[in-house]
């Protein structure tokens, strides 16, 4: 598989600077219908058997009430979306490839209507969020990729309909709440100071109110249904230590560094960089709860699909290729690291991330 990612990105990057618009779609389409199929062919990824758990023991839509309670996963709209899909063909192995192709698609429509180099966005969603989402976590996939698609509703203000886009996602996944006060945050145009100094800024009031964090969690997480987050296997924490913090934080202090270079390439350029920003700051005010504030900043990390590719824009000629096998190089760190973790997991047991009720 990793060899596969390796060949994947050494012609992504051919077709990127060589092939016309034409091709470069037909390869991403190809791609995505690829990997709509590996998802749907997976077999003992860690919580897998939860989902098809669930799947068996979905009613039939006309079955379907409002005190249905899910099975294996808290929130009845990826329930009721399962029952449909058991109405069409009642076959585990279709439920995978279907709701692995809703998702697949959502990303299609993301990397073509906001990526400017949209096979190097997807090498990047690849590496960074596919094995962790789209093979295990498939409820927060379809909930991230549906908010992060709203994103020309900030730019146009459209207040309502974006928090409409939220409703609907928190049927699919609770953690779609982060996505309420981005609407807020997003309105801000952050200069290159401000940004600079909220990284230590944050750091120092995460570590000024660690007790109060650490109160106010555990007291909310049994309503929120999180609680396995914030206790038994998820309560290690590394803290400032987790390479993921300092990776945001080098990448969303070189988009920034870079903006004029890179802001006429995008009319999205601030809402990214904003985004990002938001997932950075999340993940370090939470980051004494490792598995926590990656769950709750990995939605607007997704936004990275989109600015490593602008990144790439801020250089010509063969600066700009050598950065580009860089940052694949990069990626294929990612993608090894990820992969070798999921390897691992599969030979323990399956567990249930949400508390039941």
């Amino acid at each position: 598989m990793i060899f596969l990612f390796v060949i994947y990105f050494f012609i992504a990057i051919i077709l990127t600077f060589y092939a016309s618009e034409k091709r470069q779609k037909v390869m991403l389409i190809f791609t995505v219908c690829t990997l709509t199929y590996m998802i749907g062919m997976r077999d003992n990824w860690p919580d897998e058997m939860v989902y098809t758990g669930a799947f068996e023991r979905a009613p039939y839509p006309w079955d379907f009430k409002a005190d249905t309670e899910p099975w294996g996963y808290a929130e009845k709209g990826y329930l009721f979306i399962a029952s449909l899909i058991k109405m069409i063909f009642n076959s585990q192995r279709f439920y995978l490839f279907a709701m692995g192709g809703i998702s697949m698609f959502l990303l299609y429509k993301n990397l073509t209507k906001y990526c400017v180099l949209p096979l190097i966005g997807l090498a990047d969603y690849i590496a960074r969020f596919l094995l962790n989402r789209d093979f295990i976590q498939m409820r927060s996939s379809l909930a991230i990729l549906m908010i992060v698609l709203s994103m020309n509703l900030i730019k146009k203000k459209k207040m309502w309909l974006y928090f409409l886009v939220i409703f609907v996602a928190y049927q699919f996944h609770h953690m779609a709440l982060i996505g309420l006060p981005f609407y807020f945050f997003a309105q801000i145009k952050f200069n290159h100071k401000w940004i600079y100094l909220s990284v230590p800024i944050i750091m120092l009031l995460s570590a000024l109110s660690a007790g109060s964090i650490s109160e106010t969690v555990n007291s909310y997480s049994v309503d929120l249904r999180y609680e396995t987050y914030v206790t038994q296997e998820y309560e290690s924490s590394i803290g400032l230590k987790n390479p993921m913090i300092w990776f945001q934080i080098i990448v969303l202090y070189a988009f920034t560094f870079f903006e004029e270079h890179i802001r006429k390439e995008s009319k999205y350029y601030y809402i990214i960089r904003t985004g990002y920003l938001y997932s950075t700051l999340i993940l370090i005010f939470f980051n004494q709860y490792t598995a926590l504030s990656g769950r709750t900043s990995t939605m607007f990390a997704t936004y990275e699909m989109f600015l490593f590719p602008l990144l790439v824009k801020a250089f010509y000629g063969k600066t700009q290729k050598a950065v580009t096998i860089i940052i694949g190089a990069g990626l294929v760190y990612f993608f090894s690291s990820k992969y070798h973790e999921a390897r691992e997991t599969m030979n323990g047991p399956q567990v249930l991330i949400e508390v039941q009720k």
